[in-house]
């Protein structure tokens, strides 16, 4: 088999790390989403900022409608899946630029980089930065993981990964990440037919 498939995904250590912390984090993430001191657009920014080098297909899609639907315009969010955060608001740029660093770190970021975000915007702000970062982590290998296993059954694998796991975490995120691709579909065709 040829290898090609270079995208982070988890292994069966990564998913149950990745899964225990989530569990754990929970309070604070759900106190994230229900606050409001990171907007619903600029939450999907710091989202769009991690999958932009993690490179997940399926948030791409998902969170380049979410992010329109909250009131980005498509050219902020070409920028910032093009990696450019020149454009972006000076009250943005340091969390767009710490999820960037922590998706190109594979989550090892800097212990200046993580001050600056803690200083910048305070505590309870930089931990909604963080928890948003997180979130789409496991997101973007959960997806990644998946498009593993369908890279495998075309012919090319993945290095330093088991195809029983692919396939066991294709199984159980079939439905979900098959439910992004269909509202993918129906937003790329609401686009068109507005831009008609």
């Amino acid at each position: 088999m040829k290898s090609n498939f270079k995208k982070r995904i988890f292994t069966p250590e990564i998913l149950i790390k990745d899964t225990t912390s989530l569990v754990i984090n929970l309070q604070s993430i759900l106190d994230t989403i229900t606050s409001e001191r990171i907007s619903r657009v600029f939450g999907e920014k710091i989202m769009l900022a991690v999958t932009s080098v993690n490179q997940c297909r399926y948030c791409t899609w998902l969170h380049s409608d979410l992010a329109l639907s909250a009131g980005a315009d498509k050219d902020q969010i070409s920028m910032i899946l093009g990696q450019q955060f020149e454009e972006v608001s000076q009250e943005e740029l340091p969390a767009l630029s710490y999820a960037f660093h922590v998706a190109e770190t594979n989550r090892n970021p800097s212990i200046k980089m993580t001050s600056e975000l803690y200083h910048t915007y305070g505590a309870e702000k930089a931990k909604d930065i963080e928890n948003y970062i997180q979130l789409i982590y496991f997101g973007n290998l959960s997806g990644n993981t998946f498009d593993a296993f369908l890279s495998r059954l075309k012919g090319y694998e993945v290095e330093d990964s088991n195809a029983f796991f692919e396939a066991f975490f294709a199984l159980v995120s079939a439905l979900p990440l098959g439910l992004i691709a269909l509202r993918a579909n129906k937003m790329a065709g609401a686009l068109k037919q507005k831009l008609a």
